[in-house]
């Protein structure tokens, strides 16, 4: 279970969000059109051994788009048959350390306490964090934090390769703009194709709908 520190105002839209979530229409009985609402990509459909289908979000911590878009997602009451994770897509220099720094709270096991606050950084306090030192400044405020370990941690080969896999996923999707929502490898969605945040997470659990289906 996620257990994020979030700000008052933080708090405040994730219970917006949840509400829009919960008050939003489900997809039974919608049609969503392909190559207006997404994207069919080449290769086949991919279901998890566990029988879930992986439904992956490209993303960018400096993107004032994913950072309105991030209460959305936690507020979200996903259906079981999805597996959620989120893979960050470099477009500029700061994105290629925020991806470093993303795989550096995932190694420590502390991106679900970290995600948000370091959004809030650059989006609330609107402080620029575009290296290692940047990022330890920021992670030594950071209650139970090891900002030192966290800072080295951002360049150790475990992230570095972790980002190198990440740039080839990005790739392998043609990953041009975040966020974005990929569904068993065989579709791409995002808010901009569905003109809205909820919209679009109700076509990602159509496009699963449709996977499990074998279409």
């Amino acid at each position: 279970m996620k257990n994020r520190f979030i700000s008052f105002n933080r708090c405040a839209s994730l219970i917006i969000a949840a509400a829009l979530v919960l008050t939003a229409p489900t997809t039974y009985g919608q049609s969503f059109v392909e190559g207006e609402d997404y994207v069919t990509l080449q290769g086949d459909a991919v279901i998890l051994p566990d029988g879930r289908v992986e439904v992956i979000e490209f993303f960018w911590f400096g993107c004032p788009t994913c950072f309105r878009f991030e209460p959305i997602l936690l507020a979200w009451d996903k259906p079981e048959t999805i597996s959620f994770k989120t893979v960050p897509a470099i477009l500029n220099r700061a994105s290629e350390f925020h991806a470093h720094a993303y795989y550096a709270m995932e190694l420590l096991d502390l991106q679900d306490q970290l995600m948000q606050p370091f959004y809030d950084e650059l989006h609330v306090k609107r402080n620029r964090v575009v290296n290692a030192e940047d990022f330890e400044a920021w992670a030594s405020t950071q209650s139970g934090v090891d900002a030192s370990k966290l800072a080295t941690t951002t360049h150790s080969f475990a992230a570095m390769t972790k980002v190198r896999q990440a740039n080839l996923l990005a790739e392998k999707y043609k990953i041009s703009g975040v966020p974005t929502m990929v569904v068993g490898g065989k579709y791409r969605t995002s808010p901009a194709m569905a003109d809205s945040f909820i919209h679009s997470l109700e076509i990602v659990e159509f496009l699963v709908e449709k996977v499990l289906a074998g279409q």
